[in-house]
């Protein structure tokens, strides 16, 4: 999506049919490797991947952590949290069991943006509550 134009409003290519996304790129050829678009919403999210082939990751106004199959972009698994996820997501392990722990709690910056969102598509973003709670997830 083209970004630009008025100041306090996104502004949106004409035709677009998303708003955000996802890419993946090989970085040893150069050549992007799959794309996952988040049709009305940006991306704030930082993301982590790990050894077994999963790309986790959240940032978006669903308040959801969302894990991707890194080799295709399928998305392979997501859950709701009570705010939007900006924090790094973090893996660790307890007694040979896998675990991934994120931070949900958005703070002015991402309230901000879906308040100018609500200026292009009025009333379609409702506020996300700020927040700051850890979750956490046992892989299987």
């Amino acid at each position: 999506m083209g970004r630009g134009g008025p100041a306090g409003a996104p502004a949106i290519t004409p035709g677009a049919d998303h708003y955000g996304e996802v890419q993946a790129w090989n970085v040893d050829t150069g050549k992007k490797v799959w794309t996952y678009n988040y049709t009305t919403s940006p991306t704030w999210g930082s993301m982590m991947t790990t050894a077994g082939g999963l790309v986790f990751t959240g940032g978006t106004n669903d308040r959801k952590i969302h894990a991707f199959d890194a080799s295709n972009g399928k998305l392979l698994w997501e859950a709701p949290t009570p705010s939007g996820i900006l924090a790094p997501p973090t893996t660790f392990q307890v007694d040979g069991k896998q675990y991934v722990g994120v931070v949900s709690g958005w703070g002015g910056d991402s309230a901000g943006m879906q308040s100018t969102l609500n200026q292009a598509f009025p009333g379609k973003y409702p506020p996300v509550p700020e927040g700051g709670s850890i979750w956490v997830f046992a892989l299987e």
